[in-house]
Order: structure tokens, then sequence, then C-alpha cells
């Protein structure tokens, strides 16, 4: 605790020499000081540049200075760094305008990855202090991408430190190009605690258990399918002192550091409704098939009566506003189409509007939910205790879904009187089979605390589901200990904070600034998932992880081909076929090609009938044929495939002028008139090449390989 105050009281003498002008720098000192430091640590040479700004930003904690060179021709360099010279952030500009290209242009990266990343690693090196190492994560390259990405923890003394940095580097010259760190900012005071741990990692997970709670529910686990889990109940955050041994909760520390309370809000509902007449046209028949939809609802009047006549709603004190029908965009089994009718009622609260929206079916007048928006009157007056609300919750359940009702256990509530702001009370019913809940199956409840009507309602209810068998499940213990496993416990600096007093007179600059609490390190132990891990499959205690979607394209088919490596770079970058087979040989259709060129902007359509609609749409915007055009299942000749490409690439016009291209090709008068020109571009552009007997066999259908070298040379 001394060596606490002993910092604090260091950087509190600090700020009073800085600001102090009988003892402090001058700020033109302080700048060059700070710049010389910059320049020597990034070897910077910045001669040509023609102008220099250094703003400082006077913080109360840490003064950080922001350095920019500009040049006449567009160049610029901003780099922020603290006091003491270390880089905070470092930003290039070389002048350079992107361009985007017109029409459909894809391109490998620029440059070479590898050596990106060894800029990178060179200059992290440079910026990094002497405690300081770093994990180096490399971003996924895209199509026409200029620049590199890698990204990482930064380390202190091996260990993590919720410190993070970026980087980016110029494909062509492996330049920097951006970096910005994470950094303490003053915020964390004290000595750096020794990195080796005296507790070891298992006594770490012992203690760190004593916080897992788990419950067991059914969940879906396929289409109506419900099985048991072990699902983790929200807990604080914590951590074990590894010196120590102690269990510290720090979601505790920082709820009793909070100053002040943000909340409130209201919804801000548009109320306007304006019936119009018909004006005097023909409709055309899909018109009259959506104006039948709507056969069968029930007046304003009706509904509004209906919602009326459920007492328990309290409609009788609000004023109806607005009423707006939806229909679904979903059919029923019997060709009709259900409609939503929504009810706005509203009233005034000493000044404040209190609205309901009540949510009913539009033919039947059945209710189907209530949502309410309201503010606590200023008397704060609440005369519906939770035990009442309960119980109107339970009669209104048991009047408007009674055979549901009976099904379900209370599964949550909240008491409105506990928290100042609210102004029902909450209940949540959950189904219960074999004595355990299902909440995707469940009735919500809400009762206004000032007068006992309904707030909320809302029921969400599948009646076919199968519950699986509770034989032979796991118990509690076992399955903590299954959880347990998933977890990554390993040391790590932890920052810990701790509050600040006027009780030291050394704290009041930091006081009179807003800063009530500062922080200092500790090595501990706290648990960490790497990947979502969403509960503990109660049966064979596995983990539960979330359904991955393959995104790299793999094939069983390419080995030993002649175009296996072009094809498996294309795949490197999303661009392929989907499925484990590339058919390299297959004869190439329409919408195979176009399935391969959009790969390319990373839409992957399935191989059937049902996204076809979808491609073909998205080939129309890019331009790569019209309307009139499609074919799905044709087979491309050579030179069609080749059409096909160009036409997304703005070069249909220049193609399409005549006597001005001249091939070369041994066939060349086998090429047909209208695309001659398509083939004499692709050859220059290198997209297209004869064999040994330069012969281009235009009429010849296209393979699926052969489209992929197509587009490789195209990247290329």
């Amino acid at each position: 605790m001394k060596k606490r105050w002993l910092a604090v009281g260091m950087i509190v003498v600090m700020l009073c020499m800085q600001m102090n002008v009988g003892f402090a720098k001058t700020a033109e000192e302080r700048l060059a000081a700070v710049t010389q430091k910059v320049k020597e640590t990034l070897s910077l040479d910045t001669g040509a540049y023609t102008q220099f700004y250094g703003d400082m930003k006077e913080s109360v904690l840490a003064p950080t200075w922001r350095l920019e060179w500009t040049a006449e021709d567009g160049r610029s360099l901003s780099v922020s760094a603290t006091e003491e010279g270390k880089i905070l952030s470092y930003n290039q500009y070389t002048g350079d305008t992107y361009r985007a290209p017109e029409g459909f242009a894809p391109s490998f990266p620029k440059g070479n990855q590898d050596e990106a990343k060894a800029a990178a690693e060179a200059f992290l090196n440079r910026v990094l202090e002497a405690n300081e190492t770093v994990t180096v994560e490399s971003g996924q390259p895209y199509l026409g991408a200029t620049q590199y990405r890698f990204y990482g923890e930064i380390l202190l003394h091996g260990h993590p430190a919720d410190m993070t940095y970026s980087i980016s580097v110029q494909g062509e010259d492996a330049k920097i190009l951006s970096f910005y760190r994470d950094d303490f900012n003053g915020m964390v005071t004290g000595e750096i605690p020794p990195p080796e741990p005296e507790l070891t990692e298992n006594e770490a997970r012992e203690t760190l258990k004593e916080t897992v709670k788990l419950r067991l529910e059914y969940v879906t686990a396929e289409e109506n399918q419900a099985v048991l889990r072990y699902l983790p109940d929200p807990v604080d955050d914590y951590y074990v002192d590894a010196i120590t041994g102690e269990l510290v909760n720090l979601t505790e520390l920082s709820r009793d550091l909070e100053q002040g309370y943000a909340g409130g809000g209201s919804n801000n509902l548009t109320m306007g409704y304006k019936e119009e007449a018909m004006a005097d046209s023909s409709l055309s028949r899909v018109e009259q098939e959506g104006i039948d939809k709507l056969q069968g609802v029930l007046s304003k009047e009706t509904l509004e009566q209906k919602a009326k006549e459920i007492s328990l709603l309290g409609l009788d004190r609000y004023s109806l506003s607005a009423v707006q029908y939806s229909v679904s965009r979903e059919e029923n089994e019997d060709g009709s189409y259900p409609v939503m009718a929504i009810l706005r009622f509203g009233k005034q609260v000493e000044g404040s509007a209190w609205r309901r929206t009540i949510t009913m079916d539009a033919k039947t007048g059945q209710l189907v939910s209530v949502y309410s928006s309201a503010s606590l009157p200023k008397d704060g007056k609440r005369t519906v205790n939770i035990k009442k609300a309960e119980a109107v919750a339970q009669a209104f359940a048991k009047q408007i879904a009674p055979g549901q009702f009976a099904k379900t256990r209370l599964y949550q509530s909240n008491d409105a009187m506990e928290q100042e702001y609210q102004v029902s009370h909450s209940f949540t019913y959950a189904q219960q089979e074999n004595g355990h809940f299902f909440p995707e199956n469940q009735i919500l409840l809400g009762i206004d605390a000032t007068d006992g009507t309904i707030s909320r309602y809302e029921k969400r209810f599948h009646d076919k589901v199968i519950f699986d068998s509770p034989d032979g499940i796991l118990t509690v213990g076992q399955a903590i200990d299954a959880w347990m496993e998933t977890y990554l416990v390993s040391p790590r600096y932890v920052k810990v904070p701790y509050a600040l007093d006027y009780s030291r007179p050394e704290t009041k600059p930091l006081l009179d600034n807003g800063i009530s609490y500062l922080y200092t390190l500790a090595l501990g132990y706290m648990p960490v998932h790497e990947v979502y891990i969403s509960g503990i499959d109660a049966k064979t205690g596995e983990p539960v992880k979330p359904i991955q979607k393959e995104e790299n394209l793999s094939y069983t088919d390419i080995d030993g081909h002649w175009a296996e490596s072009m094809i498996r770079e294309l795949a490197c970058y999303g661009v392929g076929f989907g499925g484990q087979e590339y058919l390299p040989e297959k004869s190439l259709s329409q919408r195979d090609l176009l399935m391969l060129l959009l790969s390319c902007d990373g839409y992957r359509p399935d191989e059937t009938q049902k996204d076809a609609e979808e491609l073909y749409r998205r080939a129309y915007q890019r331009g790569l044929l019209s309307k009139e055009e499609r074919d799905d299942e044709k087979v491309l000749a050579r030179w069609e495939t080749v059409r096909l490409i160009l036409n997304g690439t703005g070069y249909r016009k220049v193609a399409n002028l005549e006597g001005i291209f001249k091939t070369g090709f041994t066939d060349d008068g086998v090429i047909p008139r209208e695309g001659y020109g398509y083939v004499a571009l692709a050859q220059g552009l290198g997209i297209v090449n004869g064999d040994e007997g330069r012969y281009f066999y235009p009429l010849s259908p296209t393979t699926r390989a052969e489209a992929a070298v197509m587009v490789y040379n195209l990247m290329k």
C-alpha cells in the first residue's frame, strides 16, 4: 500500500513540476526533446518534409504529443507519443490516391505477406519497451488488397496484460503505413509485479471452480428435438492472485467504484395514421391479389373494442392513436395470409406520455403481444407489490393461454420495488419437462406496479417439441469439472482498481479532474475461453461449440492436375466452387462461370437452383450479362467464356469495335465475329494463350479448370 501511494505522490509531483514555470521545461524544450526521441526510435529521415507541427495533450495523468510532418507533394507522417518518447501510434500517407477499378477487376494482393510480416516485426522491435513482447497474427489477405494487416497482444514479461496493437504494411515495398497500440496512459500506478507466480495453475483452477454456476436446461439441438445441457449462469469476473492465492471479485470492485448511473430513455413511436381514398385506376392481377390478402380483417373500431374488453390491459384510461395492419410474407397451410393489427394507445401522466402497444390477429382479434413504455411518477408511488403482481400475471396467463401456461413454471421474476427507475414487475414462465426448464418456450408478463394492469405480454411457444430422456446425465460436479477444462488458465497481469479520496492531499489534483480511481497491476489467473462455449452436453460431458462454417475452399480431386497450383491459390482467397470436388474437367456452364466470377466478391451460392435467382441478379448488377442472355445450363465455348469475363471489366464497348484487332492465333479465322475483339483483348491482357501451335480453339467447350486459369491470369 505504501508503494501505491508513493507512486501517486510521484505523479502529482511531476504534474506540479510541469505546471510550475520555475521548475518545468518550456513547451519548446519539451517538444524538441520528444521529437528527438521519436526520430531516434524510428530512425526517421524527415528532411523531405516542408512543415512540422507538435500538439500536446496535457492530461492530468499522462501528457501525450502528436507530431505531424507534411510535404508539398501531399505526403505526411503523424506520430503520437508519450512524454518519454514511447510510440503510441504511427500513420504515414504516401500521397498515392487509391482509385477503385471500373467494373469487375479482381486481382491478387500486392507484394509478399512474409516480407510484410518481417517489416512489421522489425518495426515492433523498435517501438516496444524492454519488458514487452507481442503475439503476431495475420489478417486474412483479400483480393485487390494493397496492404497487409497484423495484430496481436502486447505481453508484459511474457504475460497478457489486456493490451493489443495493430499494424499495416504496404504490400509493394513493405513500408509501415500505420501502427496503433494500447497503453495504460498513466492510469496504472506502482511497480509491475514479478512475472513468476507462486501459485500453480491447478491450484488456481480449484479456487476458480468455486465461482462457476451451471443450470441444467433443455435446449433445441435439432428441429423439434430438445436435449439437456448444463449452461453457465452469469457471474462476476474473478481472478486468483498468483502470489497470495486470494480470490478477487473484479466486478464487485469496479461496481463499488462506479460514479453515478446512466439510464432511462424512452420509445419514440411514430403514431401517424392516414387513410387515403384509392386512386381511380385499374389494378393489375398481382396488386389485386395483394389487396385480397386483407379480406376479413376487422375494423379499427372492432379491434379497439376487443382490446378494451380485456380488462386487465387497462385500456379504458388510454386513447387509441393509430392502427397499423401488417400482412405476413408467409402463407398459412390453407393458403391464406396472417395479418397482424398493431394498435397504439397513449395517455398523459404528469406531463409524460405513457404508451401501450397492443398487437392482435387482425382477423380474429386474438391478443398476440403487449408492450408499454412509461416513466415512474414523480412521487415514485407504486401500490402493487410483487406478490399481488404475480397473482395478476398468473390469472391473465390462465385466461389467455391456459393449455400452454399449464406446462410452465416461474423461471425468472424482477421486483420493480427494488429498482428505483422501474414501473413494472416482470415475470417469465418457461415450460418445464422432466423437472427441467425449456426456456425457448416461454410466456413473458409485465405488471404495472402503479395500477396492476398488464404492461407486457409476449408468448413464444412451440408445442411440437420432443424432449430427450433425463436418464444418464452428469452430476453438477462432473459438469463443472468439464466446464473448467474448457478454460485456458494461465498467469496474466490484471488491472485492479482502487479508489482515491480527498483524505490524502496528493490525490486532490486527480479527483478535481474527475479521476476517482486508478489501477495497480497484479499477477493473477483468470479463466479465458479461446473459442465461445455455450454449455456442456449433460450426457456426454462434451463442450458445446457453435458450428463453424468452413470458409476456406478445399478440393480432393485436383492433386496432380495441370491446373492444381492455380486452383489452390484462387481457393486461398475464396475463389472457386463450393463442395469438396472442383471437377476440373467438367464442361463449364454459364451458371458455373458466374459462380466462379462472383466468388471473387465473396459471394458463395449453393450449386442448387434455389440460389440461382440471386446469383443472376448479382451478375446483372456486375454487368456480366443481360437478362436476355441468361441460359443457366448452356455449355460455354472458349470464346464465350472470354466474352463473359471481359464484359464485367469495362471492356464491352472496346471489344465490340470492329477492324482494329488482330490475334495472331493460327485458328484466328474460326473465331466468331461477335467474339473477335474479346479474344484479341484477352490475348493482349495475358488472360488466354495458344498452345504450341498457337491454336486457341475458340469453339471448343471450356472446362472448369480452363476457366480457373483464365480468372487466375486476369488477377495476375
